[in-house]
């Protein structure tokens, strides 16, 4: 283990404090080594640069953020709010004195740890208002009795690089607080979208079948429609005799069946439009850009197919046939009359015989 992954390690050993996890405190630990971060860096800068003494003050201020945080281990709980206190109180003593001033004083890890107290569940709402009204009240203090110059003469050149170092870090900062913070949120939106989603499909899904169900289907064809598609064709099919295949065979003959045919179904419209399970043995075909004139001989030839295939259960072969109704769909009607008039077509498909296609 390297020496980054032993320190991520030790950064983020704690204890479990009263039925809670300290994640909130590890990642104040975080913004604690980052703001020792910011601070030596100003230290480093001032010192080669020639400012003294304000340089001892940033060397000062990592030793108070590195004992702000050893505190961590120690304290109860890993109270958040003993480490806003020691970070207001730290960043007071540095804005007040006579080196520094306001704006480079390192103040905006206190609005970060102030934002890190409201996502601590363990605290009250009372308690969270009472502590956000003392930073602002400090804040304001501080304004009018420093104001919000600097203390200290620096080159222009010097002041915006200390600006600039001091931007990239707090932003960095902040979005590392806001990333742990978020993450889990967005993983579980992500994770109710996906939810939300099987859901959806699974209630356009016909559970035995794996095709649309009726519901599903109504909606695509409305979709087609409002897509301007050319041309639609219904068909609606009916398998032939179906009920003396579940009287002979068995219920469990009678799904393996409707199984079989959904799975040759789905093969043959996959590039066609789509088909779903309108009840019981009655299926739905939409074929998508495709006349009755095209589509009746398809229809035909799964007929065929359908006919010759040998189905197989428990030993038992047998075969089913199928007859289909057919009807081109037109402006003059709607989808559900398309549907009715192929199931009007099918059904004189099965008084003139079955197993046929009527169009």
């Amino acid at each position: 283990m390297g020496i980054v992954d032993r320190f991520l390690k030790f950064l983020q050993s704690d204890r479990i404090g009263e039925g809670r996890t300290n994640s909130l405190m590890i990642l104040v630990r975080y913004v604690d080594c980052i703001s020792i971060l910011l601070h030596f860096i100003f230290f480093v800068f001032l010192t080669v640069r020639g400012y003294f003494p304000a340089n001892m003050v940033y060397l000062a201020a990592c030793g108070l953020l590195i004992g702000i945080f050893a505190l961590s281990y120690f304290v109860k709980r890993s109270d958040i709010i003993v480490f806003l206190v020691a970070i207001t109180a730290y960043i007071v003593c540095i804005i007040a004195g006579p080196y520094v001033g306001w704006v480079l004083s390192g103040y905006g890890f206190m609005y970060l740890t102030l934002m890190l107290l409201w996502f601590d569940s363990s605290k009250g709402m009372v308690q969270k208002l009472i502590l956000t009204g003392f930073i602002a009240a400090v804040i304001c203090v501080l304004f009018g009795v420093r104001g919000a110059n600097l203390n200290i003469e620096l080159s222009n050149q010097d002041y915006v690089i200390m600006l600039m170092v001091d931007t990239v870090i707090m932003s960095s900062s902040i979005s590392m607080a806001a990333y742990f913070l978020c993450k889990d949120n967005v993983a579980d939106e992500q994770k109710l979208m996906q939810y939300n989603a099987k859901l959806k499909t699974m209630a356009g899904v016909d559970p035995l079948t794996g095709l649309m169900n009726r519901r599903a289907i109504g909606e695509k064809f409305e979709e087609l429609l409002k897509e301007e598609t050319q041309c639609i064709t219904v068909a609606m099919g009916d398998i032939d005799f179906f009920k003396k295949v579940n009287d002979t065979r068995g219920h469990d003959c009678g799904d393996y069946v409707l199984k079989s045919l959904g799975l040759k179904f789905q093969e043959f419209m996959k590039d066609k439009g789509y088909v779903s399970r309108w009840g019981g043995e009655e299926f739905v075909f939409v074929f998508e850009n495709i006349n009755g004139d095209d589509a009746y001989p398809m229809l035909e030839q799964l007929r065929r197919d359908i006919e010759k295939t040998q189905l197989e259960f428990f030993s038992h072969k047998f075969s089913v046939t199928m007859t289909f109704g057919m009807e081109e769909y037109s402006p003059m009607f709607g989808s559900e009359e398309a549907i009715k008039k192929a199931d009007e077509k099918l059904y004189i498909g099965k008084e003139s015989g079955r197993n046929k296609v009527v169009y």
